[in-house]
């Protein structure tokens, strides 16, 4: 599905004071693809946003795993627009270093390169 196929659709998105990176990653996607959002609601959790996506609130952007994982009778759409990338991290102890935690950067650092070739 293309950004520009819900234009002019309610939208339903997570509140800024919880994750201001992510909502203003989403607010830069719609705003690539020309829409200004017509907010309807906002929420602190995914699973509430996956919940007013349900209650027919308006359409949201989440992670494909937020909603594949869901309860609800919603529908994960790939977005078939140029998306930018989202940062991630990981939180280990400090002074200790799990091989979890080195295994983890060596698949990350690999797919990033085959991300960058293709």
């Amino acid at each position: 599905m293309r950004l520009s196929e819900v234009s002019g659709q309610n939208f339903v998105l997570y509140e800024r004071s919880y994750a201001p990176g992510f909502h203003d990653l989403i607010f830069g996607m719609l705003r690539d693809a020309g829409i200004v959002p017509n907010i309807s609601q906002t929420a602190a959790e995914l699973s509430m946003l996956i919940s007013l996506v349900d209650a027919h609130m308006g359409v949201a952007i989440l992670p494909l795993s937020a909603v594949k994982h869901s309860v609800a009778s919603v529908v994960a759409c790939d977005i078939l627009d140029r998306i930018p990338m989202s940062e991630i991290g990981m939180a280990v102890r400090k002074g200790t270093r799990a091989p979890v935690a080195d295994t983890f950067r060596s698949f990350a650092l690999k797919s990033l390169g085959h991300l960058r070739n293709a």
